[in-house]
């Protein structure tokens, strides 16, 4: 905190003082007083200076002179004063002349004060107002730092800074999600609609240059947020020079004051120590629901009261009607290849901001979740009451693909969702459902699938007969010699297939679909009909492998794998 040039010249000292030149920069700021001694002078200043000199290195130069205003005004200096007497008798014109082109203020001195009168007052000022806010500094920081250690969280921290600026508060992290927000209610001026989106978009438009800034440190965005009509300081977050996300003020109640900016930072590096407590406690929370839900997905426990007093300890009811869903991602091994370039550092972290993904979009759902991260997929267990929360959690589910999209263009997810159950016996169930519909929800829409397994129709009743020796034998005796030929003389005579009834048994559409010529559709039919023995014209034999087909999604892995599209 400095003191402006407007205040300067209340001390006694320079109360003859004339400001001569240069009138439009009197509230620069003064943080330091300086006596020029060389005409080289700017090369050393760092800004904020007053700078004082008796005129004799510029007494002959008028080139000089000019040279020095313009690179003193470009340098930031708040002053420049020259004292009369040995060498000038007034303040030359021509730098009169040049200090009101740059704003810079030239101040004719009185020339019977010494440097001394004026200095010693103004470095009294300066130390007091540096004393003032390393006072503040402290209590600001005190402030900050109960709240955290009363274990009040970051809602409490936005409100504390929120106060401590009058202005609206906002901590958001690396995935955009806002974790708190507070508008102050003792100001005047009111929120308006969507104010914590509107900030949330702007900042995503300038990620990169937000990443390029100084951690901990204010940073005026210069936003012209014409939704809300005020601009936004910010405050990047860092953790082991890993970006955790941003701290920021909107400036809609007040323009900020040093004051206010010093708590920012401070309040930035509080949030850190927040970050990092709260990142401890997920971790090994995190760990821990993985371990029970791994238990309940493989039926792993005797007693069920001892998974439900395990998971009441998580501040989870598994007494509830629950429900499995599984996210997975379309052909991760094909994007691995595509993206060879990258080492395991980058899976991990595509896996990471997935799993950030889907944990910021649940935590605000009834219940709880309760995560396991395997592999290129994620397993999950929510409560699903009725039909409002099942419309939540598509909700969510869109939400969570939508903002993937968005951060991992190249990547594709996949989500299926089982049947809820009442019971913890049958979580283990819903598991295996959520597979299912996941993997024909892909067979039957592509990538980029939500397919709820009460949706999938007749897929359901085949579902439940997958495990029938009736069902084994008529697949084998249909669909399962296509896939013998197949794998025996390297054809593909089961992809042809699928492409034909895709195509309502076109066989232009089909050739097309394929890129092969008609005729080699026609031969393929043929063969199919030759290995098989059923005939492709009758309704009743078409309609057979047809089913066997969807019997596949569940017993023929080869021809999942022969129709899947990466």
């Amino acid at each position: 905190m400095g003191i402006t040039v407007r205040q300067a010249l209340e001390i006694s000292a320079l109360k003859k003082a004339r400001v001569v030149g240069g009138h439009q920069g009197l509230d620069n700021v003064i943080t330091f007083v300086n006596i020029m001694e060389v005409p080289q002078v700017a090369k050393w200043m760092k800004g904020g200076e007053l700078l004082v000199t008796a005129g004799f290195t510029l007494k002959d130069n008028a080139q000089l002179r000019r040279n020095l205003i313009y690179d003193l005004a470009q340098k930031g200096v708040a002053a420049f004063g020259i004292k009369p007497g040995q060498y000038f008798l007034q303040v030359p014109e021509d730098m009169i002349e040049h200090a009101n082109a740059v704003g810079l203020p030239l101040i004719e001195l009185p020339p019977d004060v010494p440097y001394m009168d004026f200095m010693i007052p103004i470095f009294e000022i300066l130390i007091n107002n540096q004393l003032y806010l390393l006072k503040k500094s402290e209590e600001i920081h005190n402030r900050l730092l109960e709240v955290v250690l009363k274990g009040q969280g970051l809602p409490s921290i936005c409100q504390a800074l929120s106060q401590l600026a009058g202005n609206p508060a906002l901590i958001i992290d690396r995935a955009s999600n806002i974790l708190a927000c507070t508008w102050p209610a003792f100001t005047e001026c009111e929120a308006p609609e969507k104010w914590e989106e509107v900030i949330v978009t702007h900042l995503e438009g300038r990620l990169q240059e937000l990443l390029s800034i100084d951690p901990h440190r204010w940073h005026r965005m210069g936003l012209a947020l014409e939704e809300i009509g005020a601009d936004l300081v910010v405050a990047p977050v860092e953790i082991n020079g890993s970006f955790q996300g941003w701290l920021a003020i909107l400036e809609s109640c007040r323009v900020l004051d040093e004051q206010d900016l010093m708590a920012l930072e401070h309040a930035s590096t509080i949030v850190a120590l927040e970050f990092v407590k709260e990142k401890a406690v997920f971790e090994a929370e995190r760990q821990i629901r993985g371990e029970l839900l791994e238990d309940l997905l493989g039926g792993n426990f005797q007693y069920e009261e001892v998974v439900i007093r395990r998971a009441s300890h998580l501040n989870f009811n598994l007494n509830a009607r629950l429900v499995v869903f599984v996210i997975d991602i379309d052909c991760f091994e094909r994007y691995l290849l595509r993206e060879a370039g990258k080492d395991e550092n980058h899976v991990q972290t595509v896996k990471a901001e997935i799993h950030q993904a889907v944990h910021s979009a649940l935590l605000d759902y009834p219940g709880g979740a309760m995560l396991l991260a395997k592999s290129d997929s994620i397993t999950g267990l929510v409560r699903l009451s009725n039909k409002n929360e099942e419309r939540l959690l598509r909700r969510k589910f869109n939400d969570i693909m939508e903002k993937l999209a968005g951060k991992l263009p190249k990547l594709k997810i996949s989500v299926g969702v089982g049947r809820p159950f009442s019971g913890v016996r049958f979580v283990k169930d819903s598991y295996q459902e959520a597979l299912a519909a996941l993997q024909i929800g892909r067979f039957m829409h592509g990538h980029s699938s939500l397919t709820f397994f009460e949706e999938l129709g007749p897929y359901r009743f085949l579902y439940e007969l997958k495990d029938s020796p009736a069902m084994h034998g008529f697949y084998r005796e249909t669909l399962g010699k296509l896939i013998s030929y197949d794998e025996q003389n390297n054809t593909e005579l089961v992809k042809t297939l699928i492409h034909y009834f895709k195509n309502d048994c076109n066989l232009r559409l089909t050739a097309e679909s394929l890129y092969i010529h008609k005729n080699s559709v026609i031969y393929r039919i043929k063969k199919i009909e030759e290995i098989t023995g059923l005939n492709m014209n009758d309704p009743d034999e078409r309609f057979n492998l047809q089913l066997s087909l969807k019997l596949s999604q569940f017993i023929g892995e080869s021809v999942i794998k022969a129709v899947e599209v990466c």
